[in-house]
């Protein structure tokens, strides 16, 4: 199928005569391919299906990216400007439904200089600096309606007419259950790039600019935004996540999630030779269930993380959380295995919300490259428990030994035994993530 050449009066069946959208084709056949090159403005329900690509070229998108095609921005005060969501002014919003609530923007996507634009605040005066956004101080279900997001509100001490600039989409971009997809690109969805349920492989896949839409409901004002998420609402198993590339996502790059589900778990869910970087977090596992509800089988294996934290273009909440695995068990360590992975330039560990459940994990044969002053353990909370990489010898008799100390310390409160701490300078962590971001382009 092709969104260039296809028509969805086609039959699609052969390269020829191809359909043009996604959604049309899945009520013709249960293998669809995409031709390389193309963009997708929807949003994918995958079930019972295989997704990949054809042709040469770029891998296929399947974009959530609302393009401003006639800038309509107005200035409203000094440095503050105003556009209309529901003004003809764009072209690749997805149409999925008409509720507005799909203008519940978690990014801006500077289109020529590829920078993601995520700082978006809680209410109107706090656009202090450039590239703050605003839409609604609404986030409670009660008080909170679609038209809340008509309006964007942008903090810029220069002309937004003069920029290519695009918005992301309120929604996630692919849900997929017992189904494959292989070989295309997600960007743009304000939610979550993929939310996978059971029996599913996700492979050679591109996930970039996810996440940081008001996530409506909660008591606090919070955000959304995961790269691939496995969210345990019934039980979920036999799923594969590999040799995929995951970026600048507001929260993890992948996650296994549960909250208050019964008896519901996981089962045979591997993540493994993945790079993500310049995520909130790498990798999270996150359980709020029964006592009695475990990972069976589930690894994180083989990846490479890098710069988690660092450089999203996301504002993140005053907290702890920025780190590369974020083990937020309620009832401490439920098996999931870390292993064998590479992790570059960030903190560390960081435990959830429940303050020293801190062995929430099985580690096995890690290295973390870290610079001084960072964290290999930490909280949400930042307790007296945060651990870092030392900067001097603090009370010890040597910079060797004060490090030795906080290792020891970090080892006896999470059960980590294996994991090595390579301490290298930031200019040499800089190079090593240079060289790593090469070999995945």
């Amino acid at each position: 199928m092709s969104s260039t050449l296809g028509n969805d009066s086609n039959t699609g069946q052969e390269v020829v005569n191809p359909v043009r959208t996604i959604a049309n084709a899945l009520t013709k056949g249960d293998s669809i391919l995409l031709r390389r090159g193309d963009c997708f403005y929807e949003v994918v329900r995958l079930k019972n299906a295989y997704l990949s690509s054809y042709g040469v070229g770029d891998l296929p998108v399947i974009s959530g990216y609302k393009k401003i095609v006639h800038p309509i921005w107005k200035q409203v005060e000094p440095n503050v400007w105003c556009i209309s969501m529901v003004a003809e002014a764009y072209v690749g919003s997805c149409s999925v439904s008409q509720s507005s609530y799909l203008n519940n923007v978690g990014n801006i996507h500077d289109i020529e200089k590829d920078h993601i634009h995520g700082r978006k605040v809680q209410k109107m005066d706090h656009l202090r600096e450039d590239w703050d956004f605003w839409q609604t101080e609404h986030f409670k279900s009660k008080e909170t309606f679609p038209s809340d997001f008509d309006y964007l509100y942008l903090r810029l001490s220069k002309n937004p007419n003069d920029l290519h600039l695009e918005f992301s989409t309120g929604t996630s971009g692919v849900s997929i259950v017992n189904a494959t997809i292989d070989g295309v690109r997600i960007e743009g969805f304000g939610k979550h790039g993929i939310a996978s349920g059971t029996n599913t492989i996700i492979r050679n896949c591109v996930i970039d600019g996810i996440g940081g839409m008001t996530q409506v409901g909660y008591e606090k004002f919070t955000s959304l935004g995961n790269g691939i998420e496995f969210y345990v609402s019934s039980n979920i198993s036999d799923c594969t996540v590999e040799k995929c590339r995951i970026s600048r996502c507001y929260d993890c790059g992948v996650t296994i999630q549960a909250s208050g589900c019964g008896q519901a778990a996981p089962k045979n869910i591997v993540v493994r030779q993945n790079c993500i970087a310049d995520c909130c977090q790498g990798w999270e596992d996150f359980l709020r269930n029964d006592d009695n509800i475990v990972y069976t089988g589930c690894v994180f294996e083989n990846n490479t993380v890098i710069n988690s934290g660092k450089t999203s273009g996301f504002n993140y909440p005053p907290r702890f959380k920025y780190c590369h695995i974020l083990g937020n068990n309620y009832k401490g360590n439920k098996g999931m295995i870390i292993r064998n992975n590479t992790f570059v330039g960030g903190n560390f560990y960081c435990s959830g919300e429940y303050k020293g459940k801190y062995q929430s994990n099985v580690w096995q044969g890690n290295r973390c490259y870290i610079v001084r002053g960072d964290y290999i353990l930490s909280n949400y909370g930042g307790t007296k428990d945060v651990i870092r990489i030392p900067n001097d010898a603090k009370g010890y008799t040597s910079l060797g030994k004060a490090t030795a100390a906080a290792i020891k310390r970090y080892r006896k409160l999470t059960g980590d035994e294996t994991t090595r701490f390579i301490i290298m300078s930031d200019k040499r962590i800089q190079r090593k993530i240079s060289k790593i971001r090469k070999k995945y382009q």
